[in-house]
């Protein structure tokens, strides 16, 4: 109770330590000017040894971020910007007195964040629309990371892939770049004269600063494209018919319950561009046994568990799909309207055959569109089911500076049964303050129609956050290409938290947040199901560790008993009780870096203690090691078990374009070791060889191992 006390203090309760009261003031726009050049005069080798280089002009006066906000960075910082016909070339010279002191953590493709390596990133918004954008980071080994933002930052889809290439140097003066980007892997207007926002970030990851072009409030990311400046003087040029072809080619030996089998199959995914910002894609025989394995997890919940999207077909432009709010009060995943792993998976993520689908996808001026139709083969695990396909249609406007509204169409049709969902969502959205809100309503074959709707505001600001949502979803309503964990439930959430910033320990502390926050749940003729309450305190420390506090207040009411484990059942009944956490998790810059976590207090009409621990060795920038450990002891009347989870990940970067990843995992729940490891050349751009061995290994006496090996050619041609 009393850490309860202490938190609505701090939150509520202003300061007078705090180092910066709000946002910077508003600037003049900032503006740098692209220079033209014949084909051919720079030579991409990260070193800016060319003559255009000197002529060209300079983007220059970076601001921090943090940790002092608005003041000049530390690092003397420059980029440039030249282009001819095909290409747009980004230089950087990131000055630094300390040279050997600059972090390179990875050299992998889709590196990690800012967390681990000095880097940079460039964010282009090409339709100046302020509201989308490219972005391309890399860090002073050369590492490849693109993705897109949509929404003003508020959605990143960070497995989109293009053809760029950059190189970087490290000399005793800092670290530099050269960047090439062809005009034709990205969309933009078909105009004479090119003018597009820009983004310019720099990390120093040392120091913890985090420097920018344009000065940005250091509670947004550098893909906040509002807060840009603009880059001008491109003219003359064109996207091009941007139409890539990607025929693939498999082969597999495998092993099933002792019966080994070969096996060989091709296909192929082809993408056109149409006019400047719509795209279609198509993939006939998709094939996805290169991605990487799901990350094992233990539930001791009622209700289904949540896990990510890695398949690139639908991934890539993502966010034309994300129906709702692109992130609620926190990561809970209580209603996502369309869910695409409900497409060629099934309930234990076992893969479907696809056939093939079609998606077009993008945006025209103010409008957004978004189209996907997918077929797939039966379920070869469920007998008795049939093939399926599924459509999923929206269009949105956008309106005054952020915000939008879309419509939606979704259906799934198996056999002689269907399901389908037909809705409307709304964002209404400043710089500070978000407001969204959806309903939709289902018709399913046996169940009949059935609606929800959900509504929420967060208002944001540099020191204050304060969000609440509602969602209700009734009885009859189903969809299933969507998660809901939970049905016919209607949930308040609401969260408040408050940033602090005092100078007294800033060399130490950068950060604390206090935070409060409540969900509740309630069912119509049961009334309260689940209710959580409590704070939460955070620390970020100034060499970018991170430590959290936490402790919860439970009601739960259940109308019927769940079984935890095989064999026991928590009874029907009303619970009521507290638990609390400690986690704590170094900076992975470090060499060594190490995580740690302390669950305690009681579990429905028992208790659970739960610990995790981890360490990540960094041998250098091309291979890491990462093991975590986890462990929940869990005694309830009649019974005490434990659960251990085991995750080792090696990860090895021949260069920025050869890898080579194991991951292993061993989950007591299941009894299973699985293991998978992926080779992966980049042979062209875009084009890839990948080797993977997969197996899952019963530490049950007597059970056979399941293994397979596959090799997929793929080679992009583009037009």
């Amino acid at each position: 109770m009393m850490l309860l006390v202490l938190a609505v203090l701090a939150v509520l309760c202003p300061s007078a330590a705090l180092a910066q009261s709000g946002a910077p003031q508003d600037q003049p726009l900032k503006r740098v000017r692209a220079m033209r050049v014949a084909d051919g005069q720079v030579m991409v080798d990260g070193r800016l040894d060319e003559e255009v280089w000197a002529q060209a002009e300079s983007a220059t006066d970076f601001l921090q971020q943090q940790p002092n906000e608005g003041e000049l960075t530390t690092e003397r910082t420059e980029f440039k910007f030249v282009y001819d016909s095909e290409n747009l070339y980004i230089g950087g010279l990131l000055y630094d007195r300390e040279p050997d002191r600059i972090i390179i953590n990875e050299l992998k493709r889709d590196f990690g964040a800012a967390t681990e390596n000095d880097l940079v990133a460039v964010v282009l918004d090409t339709f100046l629309d302020k509201r989308t954008g490219y972005a391309f980071t890399t860090n002073a080994g050369g590492a490849l990371r693109e993705l897109q933002t949509s929404d003003d930052g508020r959605v990143t889809n960070v497995n989109w892939d293009t053809i760029w290439d950059v190189r970087a140097a490290v000399s005793a003066d800092g670290w530099s770049l050269e960047m090439v980007i062809p005009f034709k892997s990205v969309r933009f207007p078909e105009t004479p004269d090119q003018t597009w926002g820009l983004v310019i970030q720099r990390v120093i990851r040392r120091k913890n600063e985090r420097t920018m072009w344009t000065a940005m409030p250091r509670q947004y990311g550098p893909f906040k494209v509002s807060y840009g400046g603009v880059l001008e003087g491109i003219s003359g040029v064109s996207p091009g018919r941007n139409i890539r072809v990607k025929p693939f080619a498999t082969g597999n030996v495998a092993t099933r319950s002792g019966v080994r089998s070969q096996d060989g199959d091709g296909g192929l995914d082809v993408k056109i561009g149409l006019g400047s910002s719509l795209v279609l894609d198509g993939t006939w025989r998709t094939d996805f046994s290169q991605v990487e394995a799901d990350e094992q997890q233990v539930n001791l919940t009622r209700f289904n568990l949540f896990f990510p999207e890695k398949r690139d077909f639908f991934l890539e432009n993502q966010d034309v799909f994300n129906i709702g709010p692109a992130a609620g009060i926190g990561s809970r995943n209580d209603l996502i309207p369309f869910f695409s792993r409900s497409i060629g998976l099934n309930a234990n993520g076992e893969p479907i055959p696809m056939v093939g689908g079609l998606r077009l996808s993008g945006k025209v001026g103010r409008h957004t569109l978004g189209v996907l139709q997918t077929r797939t083969e039966r379920d070869p695990q469920a007998a008795g089911s049939a093939p399926s396909n599924v459509s999923v249609l929206r269009y949105g406007h956008d309106f005054w500076s952020a915000s939008k509204v879309s419509a939606f169409y979704m259906g799934k049709e198996e056999g002689t049964d269907s399901n389908r969902m037909v809705g409307s969502d709304v964002r209404l959205i400043t710089r500070q303050l978000d407001i969204d809100a959806l309903v939709m309503r289902s018709t399913k074959t046996g169940v009949g129609s059935g609606v929800t709707w959900r509504s929420g505001i967060v208002y944001d600001t540099n020191l204050t956050r304060y969000a609440a949502s509602y969602t209700s979803l009734s009885e009859r309503f189903r969809n299933d290409l969507g998660f809901m964990p939970r049905q016919a439930v209607d949930i308040l959430t609401g969260s408040v938290a408050r940033r602090f910033r005092p100078r007294a320990t800033y060399r130490v502390i950068r950060e604390y947040r206090p935070e409060l926050r409540l969900d509740r749940f309630t069912k119509d003729g049961v009334g309260l199901e689940t209710q959580t309450l409590g704070p939460t305190f955070n620390l970020d420390f100034a060499d970018g560790s991170n430590f959290t506090v936490s402790a919860r207040r439970n009601e739960e009411v259940l109308i019927a008993p769940f079984r935890i484990r095989p064999g026991y059942f928590i009874p029907s009944g009303e619970y009521t009780y507290n638990d609390g956490e400690l986690d704590y998790f170094s900076s992975r810059a470090r060499t060594v870096s190490v995580n740690g976590g302390y669950r305690f207090g009681d579990f429905w009409n028992g208790t659970r203690r739960g610990y995790t621990t981890g360490a990540r060795l960094r041998f250098n920038e091309r291979l890491a090691t990462t093991l975590n450990y986890s462990r929940d002891v869990v005694r309830l009347p009649g019974t005490t078990f434990t659960t251990n989870l085991v995750t080792l990940r090696v990860d090895n970067s021949f260069s920025p374009r050869m890898f080579l990843n194991a991951f292993i995992q061993y989950n007591s729940v299941t009894g299973q070791v699985v293991s998978n490891i992926r080779y992966n050349f980049m042979h062209h751009p875009l084009s890839d060889l990948f080797v993977v061995f997969n197996e899952t290994r019963s530490t049950i006496g007597g059970m056979p191992a399941s293994r397979a090996l596959i090799v997929k050619l793929t080679h992009s041609l583009n037009f």
